[in-house]
């Protein structure tokens, strides 16, 4: 009865044990998008002509309700500052997000 107490216990230790590593990799991942979010934010504020890049890639890779309403008033801030000749079409070259950022 004690093996069995005994083997309990070791599966219990294992348990906690990864759901702590699983919950430092998430504080890391959640860490990285924190990073990435804040350089999208310099970008779209230093480089304006990338905004319609960015608020296409809003709506096709967010796709969560809750985030997307997070994020509404974020894109209607970016919608205001868009460059004129930007407003109308996207047919400029879409250049990598970080061209010319420095971290």
């Amino acid at each position: 009865m004690s093996d069995i107490k005994s083997l309990e216990q070791k599966r219990q230790e294992a348990l906690d044990k990864a759901n702590r590593l699983k919950q430092q990799i998430d504080k890391k991942v959640n860490g990285q998008k924190f990073v990435l979010g804040g350089m999208l934010m310099a970008i779209a504020e230093a480089e304006p002509d990338r905004i319609p890049q960015i608020l296409a890639d809003i709506d096709k890779y967010v796709t969560r309700k809750a985030d997307i309403k997070r994020l509404e008033g974020f894109k209607q801030d970016l919608a205001t500052n868009v460059p004129e000749e930007e407003n109308n079409t996207l047919s400029g070259q879409i250049r990598p997000l970080t061209d010319g950022i420095n971290f």
